[in-house]
């Protein structure tokens, strides 16, 4: 991956998530989970759209979402339905799908990807 895109992808999560400080640190994460294939980026008219990265945990039954964002005018369209499937298709060993929360005092969320994906 180049410099001009990961800076991209860096400064579209740091506009979601002013957690990440250290920009340098960030930019590693990024290209660790491409280089695991545990992250994606949709762009449309080289604009960044969405973010998604995860783990795989649990040997191999749960995937934990560290990172989801999605720019304000894609929300509500089954982008993360979508993002599941083709997750699923890539670790189709993800039974779980765990939730990583910022918000103080608020643990993890697990759901199931068969309840997920029937969701409508």
């Amino acid at each position: 991956m180049d410099e001009k895109s990961l800076n991209k992808i860096a400064d579209f999560i740091t506009k979601y998530a002013p957690q990440y400080t250290d920009r340098e640190k960030l930019k590693e994460y990024i290209l660790k989970h491409f280089e695991y294939k545990t992250a994606f980026v949709g762009e449309e008219n080289g604009e960044i759209t969405f973010v998604c990265r995860w783990n795989i945990e649990d040997e191999g039954r749960t995937a934990t979402i560290l990172d989801l964002y999605i720019r304000e005018d894609y929300r509500n369209k089954n982008l993360v339905k979508q993002l599941l499937a083709k997750g699923i298709w890539l670790f189709p060993m993800v039974k779980y799908i765990r939730f990583e929360r910022f918000v103080k005092g608020r643990p993890f969320k697990t759901l199931s990807v068969e309840k997920i994906l029937k969701r409508r």
